[in-house]
């Protein structure tokens, strides 16, 4: 990743160390992957170089045509506290580059979607963190991605509201050519919804797997490590386990 007043140089300096290197995955229609791995693996980092939010240093990201890309990286952002609810969804929409004619359309499935009718006059401000994100999730939806990236924004809502949004990508990536890549480390999501598992560790992708049991099997595994006895990593595997599977 290019540094900003820095010249591109592929030589690293003492201390510096790639946040994302040598890593390369094709991601086809219907898809939904998973990316998981330990804090600073170069999961959020791979995401903003797909999404076009940081020009790489080396390598290209490439499309097969040109595609709608909308990332979601932290709900929240942009949302004003003294506006209503409506006021919020027409600012959210034109910071996902929304024209007018595209909310005019959109704007029955965002509020139907986001389950938030009773509340579109109500300040923003007195909105729980729930009633936010499940607003900013339903405008960042309704501008209809062709890859749709989510980095830790899918704890939206109630677990009602959030199996509404499992269910809808399932349909979602089945209706045209469409894909989403998120990341998160909840690996009950990760079965619930992903069909691909792709593991990070140190910048690099160490597994990528259609098998997503077999994948977060590895990812526990790797996140242990070995240097601990044998009991000892049996018994944290077996804690890693009985919490998130």
């Amino acid at each position: 990743m290019q540094t900003i007043g820095r010249p591109p140089d592929t030589t690293l300096r003492p201390e510096e160390f790639w946040a994302v290197n040598d890593v390369s995955f094709k991601v086809a229609p219907g898809d939904i992957v998973a990316v998981v791995g330990a804090n600073g693996s170069g999961k959020t980092t791979m995401m903003r170089i797909i999404s076009g939010i940081y020009k790489p240093t080396m390598g290209s990201v490439i499309y097969p045509k040109p595609l709608k890309v909308t990332p979601i990286f932290a709900l929240n952002v942009g949302l004003r506290n003294e506006f209503t609810g409506l006021e919020n969804i027409k600012l959210k929409a034109a910071i996902f580059g929304m024209t007018e004619a595209e909310l005019k359309r959109k704007l029955d499935f965002i509020i139907d979607f986001s389950e938030l009718e009773y509340a579109l006059e109500t300040p923003v401000g007195n909105y729980s963190s729930g009633m936010r994100a499940r607003l900013s999730y339903s405008v960042a939806i309704a501008t209809e991605p062709d890859l749709f990236i989510i980095d830790e924004a899918l704890a939206v809502g109630d677990s009602l509201f959030k199996t509404k949004c499992y269910e809808h990508l399932g349909e979602y990536v089945q209706e045209k050519e469409r894909a989403v890549l998120y990341v998160t480390n909840r690996i009950r999501k990760v079965m619930a919804l992903a069909n691909r598992v792709l593991v990070m560790r140190g910048g690099k992708l160490i597994q990528d797997s259609h098998n997503a049991k077999a994948a977060l099997e590895y990812y526990i595994n790797d996140i242990v490590g070995d240097n601990m006895t044998d009991d000892l990593r049996e018994m944290k595997l077996q804690k890693i386990r009985h919490f998130e599977m």
